[in-house]
């Protein structure tokens, strides 16, 4: 299916259809394509495998990676808590049948509406980062509980988080002190490596600093109780990914070893290392043709819709075909529907001589796929259709 030979690591993570091609031909004959598959059985089994990866933490689900309502259901029926941004996610949550006391809200830089309607509906925990954004939760909702956002480094991430949000460390007791003049509660500290870290001793090297602040705000007569360590948990694309239980193990031996000697609540925000595999992406070969000495292959999604995650979060999906061995494969391009000539899926990756009509799957559809896709060309966007 894909030319190049690929190592696994022993305790790797593969991208992997999670639906074969008879059952994806009679969904596309269903539903059309492009189609998004969301699997409520790898959602659960995800859910469930980070949770016993991380003893002791409640997961958050970042509702931004993928607020598809097939999701959000499935992970509200398993009890889990949920992660919001603005009042749409917040619908989205309610929708699914979430309620306020189970949602955090980790936007740091908030529209007055946008903290009100929150507020409004009962959510209760918030995240800050600055003065300005401290005095707009004082003037609008004095009695939330604040965690703060603290700005960090994480070399192994795909995406630095902290490029546009967080408090400098060196600034977060003088911040602390500024929100307790102002009469706001602040309960602790949040804090995200980036989005895709392959490294969990990136976020043990965080702990350790993140402790030495939190030693320093109890003395400064802060009274703390909440850790949240944030998202960035990987998932498998074009490359593998560790897996869960290794990649989870070494975050808890350090939240063990550094945060293990205090009463608090350890919580976390995972959304791409959640949601990604339980997605598969069902799309067409809509035209062909030879460029260049290259055959080209048109798909019904492109850049602008399922595969926006290659501009926007920097990933590679791998394509698969039909192939039971028997089809040579080669070098080929493979683009997108749009009148673009940017709009190119894969420029490396050899398949068979593919016929109109035919039928390509992607996994590792669940992050960003749908959240950040868009209408561009008057093209519709894919739609969802979830199977157990």
């Amino acid at each position: 299916m894909i030319a190049s030979t690929i190592l696994r690591a022993p305790n790797a993570r593969t991208a992997q259809p999670i639906l074969s091609f008879e059952v994806a031909k009679d969904l596309a004959e269903q539903h059309g394509s492009p189609l998004l598959v969301v699997s409520r059985s790898k959602a659960i089994e995800t859910y469930w495998a980070m949770k016993q990866a991380l003893p002791g933490v409640d997961l958050y689900y970042a509702a931004k990676s993928n607020p598809d309502l097939h999701l959000l259901t499935t992970l509200n029926g398993e009890n889990a808590f949920i992660d919001i941004c603005s009042p749409g996610e917040l619908r989205a949550a309610q929708l699914a049948g979430f309620t306020a006391d189970r949602m955090l809200h980790t936007h740091p830089c908030k529209t007055d509406a946008n903290l009100w309607e929150c507020y409004q509906a009962g959510v209760n925990w918030f995240v800050f980062d600055n003065a300005i954004e401290a005095e707009k939760i004082r003037r609008l909702t004095p009695d939330v509980n604040l965690l703060m956002r603290l700005a960090t480094t994480g070399a192994s991430s795909r995406i630095n988080l902290s490029a546009k949000f967080g408090c400098p460390m060196h600034e977060a007791l003088e911040m602390l002190s500024v929100a307790r003049a102002k009469g706001l509660r602040i309960r602790g500290f949040s804090f995200h490596v980036g989005s895709q870290c392959l490294n969990p001793h990136d976020y043990v090297e965080v702990l350790r600093n993140v402790r030495d602040i939190w030693d320093a705000a109890t003395r400064a007569g802060h009274t703390l109780e909440v850790l949240d360590i944030g998202g960035g948990f990987p998932a498998p694309y074009r490359e593998d990914a560790p897996s869960i239980e290794s990649f989870g193990a070494v975050i808890s031996q350090g939240l063990q070893e550094i945060f293990g000697d205090l009463p608090i609540r350890i919580i976390a925000e995972p959304g791409r290392g959640l949601c990604t595999e339980c997605v598969t992406l069902i799309t067409r070969v809509i035209g062909k043709s030879r460029r260049w000495e290259l055959p080209w292959y048109f798909l019904d999604d492109g850049i602008y819709g399922s595969f926006s995650g290659k501009i926007f979060d920097h990933t590679d999906f791998p394509l698969i075909v039909e192939n039971d061995g028997s089809r040579e494969t080669s070098p080929c391009v493979v683009a997108g529907p749009t009148c673009d000539s940017t709009d190119i899926v894969s420029r490396d990756q050899w398949l068979p001589d593919l016929e109109v009509g035919e039928l390509v799957l992607v996994p590792s559809m669940g992050a960003y796929a749908a959240a950040s896709a868009c209408p561009f060309n008057g093209l519709p966007v894919a739609g969802s259709v979830a199977i157990d």
